[in-house]
C-alpha cells in the first residue's frame, strides 16, 4: 500500500458519524476515511445514521482521492443514510466536491462553517 497523505479521524455520537478531515490527501488517505466510514456503518447493523463531515482543515485532494469519494458516495447512497453535512469554509473546495462526486447530489446535504449547527440539524432529522 501507498503513503497515506491527508489526516482522517472519525468518531459516533450516537447515530451521527463524525469525520474531520486535516490536509491535502491522495487516494491511500481518501482510502482510510471511506474504509473508516464504512466499518462503523457495517457496525451500527442497517441502522438509520448522518454525517457530519468536518473539513475545515481540508486542504484539497488528487484527482485519484476524488474518484475514491466518488465511489464511496455511490456506496453511501444504498445505505441507511439520513443526511450529511458538511461543515466548510471554502465555496471552492466544496464545488470541487460536488463536480467530482456527482453522486452526492442524490443525498440530503447542508454546509455549515462551524460543527455545532451541523450537529443541530442532524439530530433535528434523526
Amino acid at each position: 500500500m501507498g503513503i497515506e497523505h491527508g489526516e482522517v479521524s472519525i468518531s459516533l455520537k450516537g447515530n451521527i458519524i463524525v469525520v474531520r478531515n486535516v490536509g491535502a490527501f491522495n487516494e491511500y488517505g481518501a482510502q482510510k476515511y471511506t474504509n473508516g466510514v464504512e466499518a462503523i456503518v457495517d457496525d451500527l447493523k442497517d441502522t438509520s445514521f448522518s454525517i457530519l463531515v468536518n473539513n475545515l482543515e481540508f486542504q484539497g485532494a488528487t484527482p485519484e482521492a476524488y474518484q475514491e469519494l466518488e465511489k464511496y458516495n455511490v456506496w453511501l447512497n444504498q445505505q441507511k443514510l439520513i443526511a450529511k453535512a458538511m461543515v466548510i469554509t471554502s465555496n471552492t473546495i466544496l464545488d470541487v466536491i460536488n463536480k467530482l462526486s456527482p453522486s452526492r447530489a442524490s443525498q440530503q446535504t447542508r454546509s455549515f462553517d462551524n460543527e455545532e449547527d451541523a450537529m443541530s440539524w442532524l439530530q433535528a432529522l434523526s
